[in-house]
């Protein structure tokens, strides 16, 4: 490949993150409840009631086909008791986090809808290797999952013609966007990642995990888990923020249908749309 001078340096992308929106604080205590083994479904009802907006999201997605009530739920307390207490915390986290960082269309080959996509399934995976384990705390690997690709977030604010062009690389290579971010932008998203969760104070075995997710093995440490669900992912042709045309995608694999169904009822709350009807 050719030697391509980055669009952006990583100092002048690192200052990006200044104005990047903050993590809502709504998140930061949705967070706190989800990891404090102490917590009760009371506990995350009060803190979600603090927010309208997550509130709604909440009853939508308990409301939907998904859960097939014969009446509507007004009540978040009525809803944590509909979802169960690991799929509503699970739920309050994802859209606490995604609801404040919102699609931009301007974008042809980067897609935010498509990052979450991927970021709500190494969440997914993630939580239930941690259960598998037995090493690693399931709500840690969800929060984990569901950030670990904030760097790249980053690079889209600093730079998204720049991430675009990695992205076209990728797919024009069939390689990961890893490399070719690398290559051509000059800077790496686990770093920018691992940046980010300090800037927003997040746990540090968060931030490890963050930082490792390309590198990190086995099955006893938070960075482990977190990459082998990213692998696991990847493999599978849910990519994080763009489609890799021809892709080849398994064969019928039951546990990775579960883990998409569940992705599907997590994405409602970022697109407003029905289960399994979205686009």
């Amino acid at each position: 490949m050719a030697v391509v001078t980055p669009r952006k340096s990583q100092e002048e992308v690192l200052r990006t993150l200044a104005s990047l929106p903050p993590l809502p604080a709504i998140a930061l205590r949705v967070m706190q409840v989800a990891q404090d083994p102490k917590s009760s479904a009371s506990d995350l009802a009060l803190v979600v009631s603090t927010d309208p907006g997550l509130t709604a999201s909440m009853l939508r997605v308990t409301n939907s086909a998904a859960y097939r009530r014969t009446r509507e739920i007004t009540a978040i307390q009525e809803a944590l008791v509909v979802l169960g207490f690991v799929q509503a915390r699970n739920i309050a986290i994802s859209g606490a986090i995604t609801g404040s960082y919102a699609p931009d269309a301007a974008n042809a080959l980067f897609r935010i809808d498509g990052f979450w996509r991927h970021s709500l399934a190494v969440a997914v995976r993630a939580s239930w290797l941690a259960m598998k384990s037995g090493r690693v705390a399931p709500p840690s690997a969800f929060t984990a999952g569901i950030v670990h690709n904030m760097g790249r977030l980053a690079m889209f604010y600093a730079d998204p013609a720049g991430l675009d062009q990695a992205v076209a690389e990728a797919m024009r290579n069939g390689q990961s966007i890893e490399i070719a971010e690398s290559e051509l932008l000059g800077y790496d998203h686990a770093q920018l990642g691992q940046l980010l969760a300090m800037k927003w104070r997040l746990p540090q075995e968060v931030r490890e995990a963050i930082g490792a997710h390309h590198g990190a093995e086995g099955m006893d440490t938070l960075g482990g888990v977190v990459a082998a669900a990213d692998r696991y992912c990847c493999e599978r042709g849910v990519l994080p923020g763009y489609v890799i045309p021809g892709l080849r995608k398994p064969g019928a694999d039951p546990e990775f249908e579960k883990l998409m169904r569940e992705v599907d009822t997590l994405m409602e709350l970022i697109d407003g749309h029905p289960v399994g009807v979205r686009s």
